[in-house]
């Protein structure tokens, strides 16, 4: 603990907090298909939703934050992510939910591209892997806490005021922000000689960034349709809601372990090549198990292949976040480069999630779920084999002259 500041400290709640915000729809889709009278494809478009904005504008606020300044990019994203979460509150069709859920997603957006950018520029490059892990564990351990505490709360509050009391602690975290962290070096970097359109040209044209974009991309899209429709498979066959939330949250917060335990393993030296074709490899035969059908496979063998899954997949973002930031074609581009690398990920999730939930209503059959995300883990090797085939050399070389 003694290399975590309380600058990092706040930083990474802020990821925790934007994480908390993706999950919280989770636990309550039955109720929303209920309430507002929706289909489950519906429910799967709303949950992938807040992936919305980041399909259009990752890239483009990662650019422009470099230019306006990554902490007050950062806080911007905190109040917006704040307002539309209290907004929530009046979600009464389908139509309000779409649109506060796009409006959180911008929020989330800002937070997630900027808190990485922000850690390279306050750390010293023998703890950044190390606080890389803390930091990308944000996604498994906010919506696993959101999974396993929403359905216990509800039984004494409802959830628009949940949404309310998200919103006020996001206003928090962005007071707290703005009187603890300083970025001494922002300003000099910014007045570096590049202008927004160009540092989208560098970034658009640097090959390994477009990998690494993709690879994350198979890795978030099965991950999120993981956790995201499992809830109601188990719903489906037979569990009560609070049952299925509990067990889903296991599941999440085992991606936490994941995260940590890859900043550890890449402090210890273990190349990224090694970790991510290990972690793709181990998802592909984990999810085949988890979403079977066969009558066979006892429901214990295939929940503990869900968390083997979530666990051994968590060792992949805490590696792109690191690589990418390695990777990035010159420092005032690392935001940018964090955001293609989200804006294609939000791309697969906003699109997967729908398609899987789409797939199960017209198959009937949830084992097609193994078929989606084997053909995207199958996808992420390639691209690992590419990457590295090609640019290993160029990492090495960046990576020593830290």
């Amino acid at each position: 603990m003694s290399k975590i500041s309380k600058q990092d400290i706040w930083i990474i709640l802020a990821g925790y907090l934007a994480a908390i915000n993706v999950g919280k729809l989770a636990p309550i889709i039955p109720i929303l298909q209920n309430e507002l009278d929706i289909s489950f494809a519906q429910a799967g478009l709303s949950l992938s939703l807040i992936q919305g904005a980041g399909m259009l504008f990752a890239l483009c606020i990662g650019a422009f934050s470099e230019r306006i300044g990554l902490k007050l990019c950062l806080i911007v994203g905190l109040i917006i992510l704040g307002i539309s979460s209290i907004a929530g509150y009046f979600i009464n069709t389908v139509f309000s939910l779409y649109l506060f859920r796009f409006g959180e997603g911008i929020g989330y957006l800002c937070i997630t591209i900027c808190a990485p950018a922000i850690l390279k520029r306050i750390s010293t490059s023998q703890s950044l892997n190390f606080k890389l892990g803390l930091w990308s564990s944000y996604m498994g351990g906010g919506v696993g806490f959101a999974i396993l505490t929403i359905p216990l709360l509800l039984d004494y509050m409802t959830w628009q005021e949940l949404w309310v009391i998200l919103g006020c602690v996001s206003f928090f975290i962005a007071a707290m922000i703005q009187w603890c962290v300083t970025l001494k070096e922002e300003i000099s970097i910014s007045q570096q000689n590049s202008s927004f359109l160009n540092i989208l040209k560098i970034t658009l044209t640097h090959p390994p960034v477009l990998c690494l974009a993709i690879i994350f991309s198979c890795y978030a899209g099965q991950w999120t349709t993981l956790v995201g429709l499992l809830p109601s498979m188990y719903v489906n066959d037979g569990l009560s809601l609070k049952t299925a939330g509990m067990l889903v949250s296991v599941v999440v917060l085992a991606n936490l372990v994941g995260t940590f335990s890859g900043g550890s393993l890449l402090q210890r030296g273990i190349s990224p090549s090694r970790l991510l074709n290990f972690s793709l490899i181990s998802v592909l035969v984990a999810n085949i198990i988890a979403f079977s059908t066969t009558k066979w496979l006892s429901f214990e063998f295939k929940y503990i292949s869900a968390i083997l899954s979530s666990l051994l997949g968590g060792l992949i973002p805490t590696t792109i976040f690191a690589i990418t930031i390695q990777y990035a074609p010159r420092l005032n581009a690392i935001a940018a480069s964090v955001g293609l690398v989200i804006q294609v990920s939000a791309c697969a999730q906003l699109l997967i999630v729908p398609l899987s939930a789409f797939v199960v209503t017209k198959t009937q059959d949830w084992s097609s779920l193994a078929i989606i995300s084997s053909c995207l883990c199958l996808l992420g090797l390639m691209m690992v084999y590419f990457l590295f085939q090609n640019y290993s050399s160029k990492y090495n070389k960046m990576n020593t002259s830290l």
